[in-house]
């Protein structure tokens, strides 16, 4: 060999050899449950029931001592929550009605029929025109439901099931669950309102209240009927008899008294809208109930909310829609959704300053948007929570007035996004206050009256502001 390859050798031979690198600790019990775990919830969300239960089986066995394997194993239950999935999204959640699909008398052999029941829902609220037109200020998802057994407590029977269906006590039979078993189960989807829509394989006929419409197999119009209950707290306009309802309660279309000076639609009344009154006959009975339409309203036998009940179903989604879904600027220039932090901003980089929002889009009509620049000394007090903690944008009350022409108004692009373009140089020094109110004016093509009247809590109004530092 070479002098210079044999030297080369032997200095290879005397230098240290490396320790091998040391493997990637190994997933711990936990992690590897977590993983299975995850992987099941989401078969089910894909509609793969069978191969879903087949590895929660898994789980729950080679890791029973982890809390995955816990859960995975109160999901191999005959009667169980089994896993949850979107059906359609359209944003943050924390600024859109959560309508949770639910199904009670499904066994893990019939998930498949109820998924495909629960994808139709969507399509059902956008064929309704009130709804409709507020579609994406809706979320959908399907919380999967295993019942032991296909049926429906009654008529001498009792049968096994996630919510417990059963038929009231009504003559012409109508379908029930046990709400509180209805939220339990919705405790296992992370997001949601309180509100379901849940069908039940063998009953008849529908129920709603309380955030809960129940609707027996399967039907449209039983559904929208039920839901405008469970949503907006509205009452039956039928004088059929169905049950002892007992006192007549107030609701937004339903009156205990036919004083025009005291029943809920009395604004209306005042408008002078044609078709609209006060017309005995409603909430289940033939005498001592009032409604605002002698007949065609979906809360009778018609196919479209009236007057008076689509106020109330828009005045509700408002409750937890913020007509502002996001705005910038944000330290950093990112967009901040509704729902996380509406606090003001301070912008001091120099200029110029571009403040946008993005506001909910309804389909067919836009909302307003204003700018004003103001002296901070001269801006309207900032919203302040209301006296009622209910947990929705009720709780901020009515925006204070603002008499003063605004600075701008913008128009947005199909997004819904407006922008608003200051130069600081146009400011003396000093403080001020940019502020952006949005408002839905509810001003539908085609419809001569608003869907709104009166909005006492200010729903349909939102503002953002920001305050500047000129120097």
């Amino acid at each position: 060999m070479p002098v210079l390859p044999l030297i080369a050798a032997l200095l290879l031979l005397s230098l240290p050899v490396a320790a091998p690198a040391q493997a990637d600790a190994e997933p711990s019990p936990e992690q590897l449950a977590a993983e299975a775990l995850a992987h099941a919830e989401l078969l089910v969300a894909k509609g793969s029931h069978a191969a879903a239960l087949k590895e929660y089986r898994i789980t729950a066995r080679k890791w029973p001592d982890t809390e995955a394997g816990r859960v995975a194993e109160e999901r191999t239950r005959p009667t169980t929550f089994f896993g949850w999935s979107d059906i359609l999204r359209h944003g943050p959640s924390a600024n859109r009605v959560d309508v949770v699909v639910m199904g009670d008398g499904y066994d893990i052999k019939k998930q498949g029929e109820f998924d495909d029941i629960a994808k139709t829902l969507p399509r059902l609220f956008d064929h309704n025109k009130t709804l409709g037109e507020y579609q994406r200020h809706f979320h959908f998802l399907r919380a999967n439901l295993i019942s032991a057994e296909n049926g429906i407590d009654g008529l001498g029977r009792e049968y096994d099931t996630a919510l417990g269906g059963f038929i009231r006590g009504t003559i012409q039979g109508h379908v029930g669950v046990d709400r509180r078993l209805v939220r339990q189960m919705l405790e296992f989807v992370p997001e949601h309102d309180g509100f379901a829509v849940v069908y039940v394989k063998r009953g008849e006929h529908g129920t709603g209240g309380g955030g809960v419409a129940v609707i027996g197999g399967r039907n449209d119009p039983t559904t929208i009927h039920e839901w405008g209950h469970a949503f907006a707290n509205l009452g039956d306009e039928y004088t059929t008899t169905t049950h002892e309802r007992g006192d007549v309660a107030q609701r937004p279309n339903i009156s205990d008294t036919d004083d025009p000076e005291r029943v809920p639609w009395k604004h209306w009344l005042e408008a002078d809208v044609k078709g609209l009154g006060i017309y005995e006959g409603a909430d289940g009975r033939v005498k001592g109930a009032w409604k605002a339409r002698a007949a065609s309203c979906l809360m009778e036998h018609g196919q479209f909310f009236c007057y008076v009940c689509r106020e109330a179903v828009v005045l509700r989604i408002h409750e937890f829609v913020d007509p502002i879904d996001a705005w910038t600027p944000q330290p950093g220039g990112a967009w901040l959704d509704s729902g996380r932090d509406d606090g003001a901003a301070l912008v001091v980089e120099p200029g110029p300053w571009v403040f946008a929002v993005r506001v909910m889009q309804p389909m067919t009509h836009d909302l307003e948007v204003r700018w004003w620049v103001l002296p901070a000394a001269e801006a309207p007090a900032e919203p302040t929570p209301g006296a009622r903690a209910t947990g929705t944008r009720l709780d901020r009350g009515p925006l204070a007035s603002l008499d003063v022409e605004p600075t701008n108004r913008s128009r947005g692009d199909n997004s819904g996004v407006h922008e608003f373009e200051l130069d600081p140089a146009d400011l003396e020094p000093g403080r001020y206050v940019v502020l952006c109110r949005a408002w839905d004016d509810t001003d539908v093509k085609g419809d001569r009256y608003p869907w709104v009247l009166r909005d006492a809590s200010g729903l349909l109004q939102s503002e953002r502001r920001w305050h500047l530092q000129v120097r």
